[in-house]
């Protein structure tokens, strides 16, 4: 994976997380990005659409970080969703990767195909999204889904219900974990 791209990710996201009064909040992740195998999970048919639509709606900057990050690291899925997914094609549309994590804090991707209704779920840990495509987002069981333009900030307190939907393409989004970041999320 690129520590140079890496870098470039880690920059962005401490300057937005600043701006939105989280300053230092990355200062202990690993300066070197985890290292990793694509993988062949059927949603990495959609990661270069998502890549191309980065660079059309968030901006042509964090696409270009996205790229090489993206296609190196390796995707997976949550394990209680393998067990019990949400609905018959939720596990073709959806993975996740770590880039770099730290006993508090963790940074990722997660890649949504075409389609994807994910339900509300939580996590004990304080979460922010990077959106590089515009999404639909839930935030709060029996909210309506509102649409979250690329590029903005989206933030989500510890067990806050949230869930995302996307439209006729994928999308490609940055995370942020703060706190309990061992605990995996759980769809409520």
């Amino acid at each position: 994976m690129s520590p140079t791209a890496f870098a470039a990710l880690r920059h962005r996201l401490d300057t937005t997380l600043t701006a939105h009064g989280y300053p230092g909040v990355l200062d202990r992740l690993p300066v070197v990005p985890a290292r990793g195998e694509r993988g062949s999970l059927p949603v990495l048919a959609h990661l270069d659409d998502a890549l191309a639509r980065a660079g059309a709606e968030a901006d042509e900057e964090l696409a270009d970080v996205l790229r090489p990050l993206a296609r190196a690291v390796t995707w997976q899925q949550t394990a209680a969703y393998v067990a019990a997914p949400p609905d018959a094609s939720f596990l073709d549309l959806y993975a996740h990767a770590t880039l770099a994590e730290a006993p508090d804090v963790a940074a990722g991707l997660v890649l949504l195909g075409p389609g994807v209704r994910y339900p509300p779920h939580h996590h004990p840990a304080e979460e922010f999204y990077l959106p590089a495509g515009e999404v639909w987002w839930v935030h709060g069981l029996g909210e309506s889904p509102v649409p979250e333009p690329a590029g903005e900030l989206i933030h989500h307190e510890p067990w806050q219900p949230h869930g995302m939907w996307t439209g006729e393409r994928a999308a490609l989004l940055v995370y942020v974990w703060i706190g309990a970041v061992g605990t995996p999320s759980a769809f409520c």
